[in-house]
């Protein structure tokens, strides 16, 4: 039987991070507003109106934020330990700036306010989970039981979160949120697959490989792999969505989806070099030229290219991603042969 004095603790803490999370969201909409609506004094035309329209989502949005503070106004914030000035008003000023910048962008189109509204409450809750420690304890049961069961319940979650997105943002980023679904689907299937396979004589063998492939591939060499593999995924996202910044719409929508087919290695990349890097196994320092730096810029663009080609289907995507998933494998796969002849 649980007890009620920790039940009281615990719904206590999370009304105090929701709370703080309302607090917070109000400072930054009153913030919003205001700047808003002064930089709608400095303009005209269209502009004026972007900024007129964004301070008034967030007059919106601190009503509402003020309203629900009201309901709970027994209960005080926790009190974190104040730190230096200076990082506190560039941190204000940064997501400030992220705020007004997305209200800009989302609440001047058609029919985009009240998914604007949504979205800066949704930041809201996850800023009050976080504080609270809900999403901590979400992932420490999400992550339970095996690797494959962990991945397998992480792709699912990812699927029915960006699928429950794309019906509150609406059409306009509900084609790439479906892409994120299909892709987190594919990752689950195939770790259901992988679990299916594993008590099996295949499977058994599969693990074996698999041990003795990163026993070897435990090293520097195979670290900087993953490291470079980050820095092309973001240069040719970075290029990507440029290019899809300065085209019209048939190709920019197409370069859209190839940065999010590149921010996609990008994070595969990095959590293979965080889980080395968690072993004590460090990148090889390697330092480029400048014709080495053009070099990089234009492989950049033309993977860029080559991942727009691509974004044609489903289908053609998944094929691009298993071939870039390929080469980096055989890359790896070398490295591990060079070092076991070492």
């Amino acid at each position: 039987m649980a007890d009620p004095n920790k039940r009281f603790l615990d719904t206590a803490a999370g009304l105090s991070a929701y709370v703080w999370a309302l607090e917070r969201g109000l400072r930054f909409a009153a913030a919003t507003a205001v700047v808003a609506l002064a930089a709608s004094t400095l303009f005209s035309g269209a502009d004026a109106e972007r900024f007129a329209t964004t301070a008034y989502l967030a007059a919106i949005v601190a009503a509402l934020a003020l309203m629900l503070r009201w309901f709970v106004r027994e209960v005080h914030p926790p009190q974190g330990e104040r730190g230096p000035l200076f990082p506190a008003i560039l941190t204000f000023v940064l997501w400030l700036a992220f705020f007004i910048g997305a209200g800009i962008t989302l609440g001047s189109q058609p029919g985009a306010a009240l998914p604007t509204i949504v979205a800066a409450f949704g930041l809201i809750a996850i800023a009050a989970l976080v504080r609270g420690g809900a999403l901590l304890k979400l992932c420490t049961k999400l992550s339970g039981g095996d690797r494959l069961s962990a991945v397998t319940r992480f792709a699912v979650a990812a699927a029915i979160t960006a699928l429950v997105a794309g019906v509150l943002l609406g059409s306009a980023h509900s084609e790439a949120l479906a892409q994120i679904a299909y892709l987190s689907a594919i990752v689950a299937t195939t770790a259901v697959a992988a679990s299916l396979i594993a008590p099996t004589h295949a499977g058994s063998v599969a693990q074996r490989l698999y041990d003795q492939t990163v026993e070897r591939g435990v090293t520097p060499a195979n670290a900087s792999i993953f490291a470079q593999t980050t820095e092309y995924a973001v240069a040719t996202a970075t290029a990507a969505i440029l290019l899809a910044s300065l085209l019209p719409q048939p190709y920019s929508e197409r370069f859209a989806t190839a940065a999010y087919l590149a921010v996609f290695f990008a994070i595969l990349a990095t959590a293979g070099r965080c889980i080395l890097r968690n072993v004590g196994i460090e990148p090889e320092m390697t330092v480029r030229t400048r014709a080495e730096w053009f070099k990089f810029a234009g492989s950049a663009v033309g993977l860029a290219l080559l991942g727009a080609a691509f974004a044609f289907s489903y289908m053609a995507e998944a094929i691009a991603i298993v071939v870039c998933l390929g080469l980096v494998g055989v890359a790896v796969v070398k490295r591990i042969r060079m070092t076991t002849a070492q």
